[in-house]
């Protein structure tokens, strides 16, 4: 006979072991306008400001335009001087702000139309629709044409140039997304990498058309004034019905 067990046999429950959670698992907005509607105010009150003083200025042909035909003349002078890969890089900026923001959006909405995220998902339709018709509308309104060269070096994108289409897409695109991943990081270097990233990306695409002769500065800087209060105006309604919403079903 085998020897009988004396006291009551503990059996250790064996816990599972924690899964720190990819940056990107549940990519969903943080409600931080919502939260704050303040800076979504302040963004658009800024944006608007700056826009309008742009757009003054070139209707009233002020100071800025002759500031715009310098630096233009000077960096197409520096690109024709330039080696062909650095060109290339430069001239990736069209791409990185026009056709890399058409695939992020059509990547989010499918995402958030599998994940079934509706607030999330109405933030890129709207955002990115708006911005097209905003940038048609004010395009054609001002119709300010593009520089123009004897030796043109690069993609040049169709219609007016005021306000840069390329500039308003990047502030609204890759503003968002480090929007939706920043406060899904717990690493604060990381956070604060992401962010530089955001705001370089940005600044690259604006660069990139002003040095290859697409756009004067004030074009990239009324399309980046365009993005801040579009982003602010967009993201911040969207979230504010959304928590409201969700309030009135839980009550």
């Amino acid at each position: 006979m085998l020897p009988k067990a004396s006291g009551t046999a503990t059996v250790a429950a064996i816990k599972p072991k924690r899964v720190p959670s990819h940056p990107t698992s549940g990519l969903r907005t943080p409600g931080l306008l919502a939260k704050w509607p303040v800076i979504g105010l302040i963004m658009i009150l800024l944006g608007v400001s700056l826009y309008g003083l742009l757009a003054i200025n070139l209707e009233d042909h002020g100071p800025l335009i002759l500031t715009d035909t310098q630096i233009v003349n000077e960096l197409h002078q520096a690109e024709l001087q330039s080696s062909p890969v650095a060109r290339d890089v430069l001239d990736f900026g069209f791409y990185l702000g026009e056709h890399f923001i058409l695939a992020i959006g059509a990547l989010l909405t499918l995402y958030f139309l599998y994940k079934h995220y509706w607030p999330e998902l109405s933030m890129v339709v709207i955002a990115w629709l708006g911005e097209g018709a905003i940038w048609l509308v004010l395009s054609q309104y001002f119709n300010r044409p593009r520089p123009t060269f004897s030796l043109f070096i690069g993609t040049q994108a169709p219609g007016p140039g005021f306000p840069s289409g390329h500039s308003i897409s990047a502030v609204m695109c890759y503003g968002l997304l480090a929007y939706l991943l920043v406060p899904k990081i717990a690493s604060r270097f990381w956070k604060v990498m992401v962010i530089l990233a955001a705001v370089l990306i940005i600044l690259y695409i604006g660069f990139s058309r002003v040095y290859m002769g697409d756009h004067f500065p004030t074009d990239v800087l009324a399309g980046y004034a365009l993005g801040i209060a579009w982003s602010g105006l967009a993201y911040t309604v969207v979230e504010l019905i959304s928590k409201r919403m969700t309030a009135h079903r839980e009550s």
